[in-house]
């Protein structure tokens, strides 16, 4: 029983302690013209939603392809096209662990060829330890790095918006954001029954 007790508080602590992947987004599919799009990966796929500002030389709505900064080749397929900084490096929701799994759509980053800004919109209500991660290539070159960022100031906010400016020249690819989930208080008291449960069958041994 005692070997019981154990497993199970284990169980919990992993439970409680699990990295989540909140949403992703990596450009592909994405219209040319586009200002925003939703997450593409994540728990919260489909509804999170990251957008940007843009000022074409021609004046809106006069995108182009040249002038906006989308497109094949500002893709990062090296650095953080994988999933390495989720455990276990695999997208739960899928199963994948790379952002070019995406279902075989073409791959696409962002080239910032002005100063814009990003602003990611998702809800941080069932999340602590936030963290967004991306590909970031500082002068357009194809050297990518990945860049983290702490965003940990919005955990637990149901409306939570962060914001930066891009450097004009700079690529960006392959967002994602992770936080560990809370669980619901429910969950909580499962497992402090399950636990109640066998230190009385313990005692009752002893």
């Amino acid at each position: 029983m005692k070997n019981v007790l154990i497993i199970a508080a284990i169980a919990a602590t992993s439970a409680l302690n699990a990295q989540s992947f909140v949403a992703g987004w990596d450009f592909d599919s994405v219209a040319l013209d586009a200002q925003q799009m939703t997450a593409n990966w994540g728990d919260e796929s489909g509804s999170a939603l990251l957008s940007w500002t843009h000022s074409p030389a021609g004046g809106p709505p006069f995108f182009t392809p040249a002038e906006f900064g989308l497109g094949l080749s500002f893709n990062s397929g090296v650095v953080n096209n994988s999933f390495t900084f989720l455990t276990g490096g695999v997208d739960a929701n899928t199963g994948f662990d790379q952002f070019s799994d995406n279902f075989g759509a073409a791959e696409q980053g962002f080239e910032a060829l002005s100063t814009d800004t990003f602003s990611f919109s998702f809800n941080a209500s069932g999340y602590e330890s936030l963290q967004l991660f991306y590909a970031y290539d500082a002068t357009g070159s194809g050297t990518y790095v990945q860049e983290t960022v702490n965003l940990s100031t919005f955990d637990g906010n149901a409306a939570a918006l962060y914001q930066f400016n891009t450097v004009s020249g700079a690529r960006y690819d392959n967002f994602a954001i992770t936080g560990t989930a809370v669980p619901e208080p429910s969950t909580f008291a499962a497992i402090a029954g399950v636990l109640a449960l066998g230190f009385t069958a313990t005692r009752r041994r002893r």
